[in-house]
């Protein structure tokens, strides 16, 4: 499987759905679109004439769902190409040759033309009119995100997609395919055109619905980390393999603004979302995919997960890799015969860095230990007689591998631990002025308040407690993720719901994805 080169930079996410998982889906809302303009499955276009009777002259034929396709090389910026077909069926005419009424038959007519995609805001009792299913599945998931939350209504908003079939005008020849046999009279053709442009253009309350977004509105409360507050869609064609063409909703999370030239952030979005192998079967099936933008799952939420643990300690950035620094020194003396200092420092260096192409995070680093040990003679004037400057450190290694079950609005990551605090080792032991040189680790446990004999025991010991709250750090910042996407939901045509599954790290940009799955109602 090749993941996308496309990296979310503008946008905190995209679910890129993909052509196949499209066409599924238009079965639902032509059935919609038809039961709201009172269509039966054979469509009958007789125009009034003035007084109120229908004229001789008009249609009658069967139609197939209305076809929508996102491969439209060089279009404009959400634009498709939709597809209306007339299986069978009969075209009356006025036939001026003959001055009278004609017929063509109907056998597998089509007319192709290119339209926008737009979005508008709605409420539920709005969109109940438009597509039951989706309203009702929009409210389950209000309902669901309130209850966990105790949210009011007021902080979601809803917004569907829809085609621009308003301007849609068959009879222009520069944005329109036409599949009508040659043979067939020209006025048959023209009336034909002129009766299917007139059923497309249609009121607000008529919009061909291709989806429904339930969404936190940013200015309320302050939303959650993954909670989807705004978003534009976007098309894009793979004309090597048109199945793979996606239609994608690109969206700002946690109040944060989408970019202020929108084009411009999806032109930049050039490579194809969707592996074409992971829809034909031969290394998947999937209908779309989810992406994260890694800044938001790393800074966002596991850092401060982190920087909790590590009692406030902030990270430094640098590409996929965050690292956490802290050092402490203490300084202890003692008097017999002879003073006895000793200063001691000790810290760590922790690594935790996304591991692309897999749904694990490298945890590396180094926790050190050095310290300076020295005698003086007694008085104002006492000279050092003996010094002892050592230093270790102790590697950190291993990885965390988080998996999940998968779901379609919150669920749980599972980390699998599988890293190891090294031995101390020394990187500098320097010593002079002893007899011998363990005389000095007799009096450096009694200063430090430790146990130990040996140089490495010493370190070993007097760095536990770092040690110590490295372990419970990781484990306690990474036992506590849950990927939490109840705060908005993409409702398809009909009411079905995406399920997300296959957590994993974008082997070429590092970013979080998901494989997106429909679910017909």
């Amino acid at each position: 499987m090749t993941d996308s080169r496309n990296a979310l930079t503008d946008f905190d996410l995209c679910l890129a759905l993909a052509q196949t998982s499209l066409d599924s889906q238009l079965g639902y809302a032509w059935k919609a679109w038809k039961r709201r303009r009172q269509l039966d499955e054979t469509l009958k276009l007789h125009p009034l004439k003035k007084d109120g009777t229908p004229s001789p002259y008009g249609l009658t034929a069967t139609l197939a769902p209305l076809r929508v396709d996102l491969n439209v090389p060089d279009a404009k910026l959400a634009q498709v190409k939709v597809t209306l077909t007339l299986l069978s069926g009969t075209v009356t005419y006025y036939d001026e040759d003959n001055d009278e009424a004609a017929e063509a038959p109907i056998d597998n007519w089509s007319v192709s033309f290119l339209t926008d995609l737009d979005k508008k805001p709605v409420d539920l009792k709005a969109l109940r009119a438009i597509d039951p299913a989706s309203a009702q599945t929009a409210q389950d998931a209000i309902d669901s995100a309130k209850q966990q939350a105790g949210l009011p209504d007021d902080v979601f908003s809803i917004e569907y997609l829809f085609l621009e079939l308003t301007n849609a005008n068959l009879l222009m020849a520069d944005n329109h395919d036409v599949n009508i046999p040659p043979d067939v009279p020209q006025a048959a053709r023209v009336k034909a055109l002129s009766l299917l442009g007139g059923l497309l253009q249609s009121g607000d309350s008529d919009d061909f619905l291709l989806g429904t977004v339930v969404r936190r509105n940013a200015g309320q409360q302050q939303p959650p980390t993954f909670a989807l507050t705004d978003f534009v869609f976007d098309v894009h064609a793979v004309p090597e393999a048109p199945a793979a063409s996606t239609l994608s909703y690109l969206g700002a999370l946690a109040g944060r603004p989408l970019p202020a030239d929108k084009d411009g952030a999806r032109v930049a979005l050039q490579d194809r979302w969707i592996d074409p192998a992971m829809l034909d079967g031969s290394k998947g099936l999937v209908s779309g995919l989810l992406a994260i933008r890694k800044e938001v799952f790393v800074d966002n939420y596991l850092m401060p997960q982190f920087a909790k643990a590590l009692g406030g300690l902030q990270p430094q950035a640098d590409g996929l890799n965050r690292r956490f620094q802290r050092e402490e020194t203490q300084s202890n003396r003692s008097r017999d015969i002879i003073d006895h200092f000793i200063d001691l420092t000790k810290g760590f260096e922790l690594n935790v860095a996304i591991r692309p192409g897999s749904a694990s995070m490298d945890v590396t680093g180094r926790v050190y230990c050095s310290f300076v040990y020295r005698e003086h003679t007694l008085g104002p004037a006492g000279m050092e007689t003996a010094k002892l400057d050592a230093a270790g450190e102790a590697p950190i290694t291993g990885s965390v591998a988080l998996s999940t079950p998968g779901g379609t609005s919150a669920f749980r990551l599972d980390p699998q631990f599988d890293y190891s605090f090294g031995d101390f080792h020394t990187t500098r032991n320097e010593a002079s002025g002893f007899g011998k040189v363990e005389e000095a680790f007799s009096e450096i446990p009694k200063l430090l308040g430790i146990t130990g004999g040996t140089l490495l025991e010493i370190m070993t010991h007097a760095a536990s407690d770092i040690v110590g709250e490295l372990e419970d750090g990781l484990r306690q910042a990474f036992s506590q993720l849950e990927l939490d996407l109840s705060q908005h939901s993409f409702v398809p045509p009909g009411g079905g719901v995406f399920a997300f599954q296959n957590f994993r790290f974008s082997g070429a940009t590092g970013d979080l994805l998901l494989d997106a799955i429909y679910k017909a109602p």
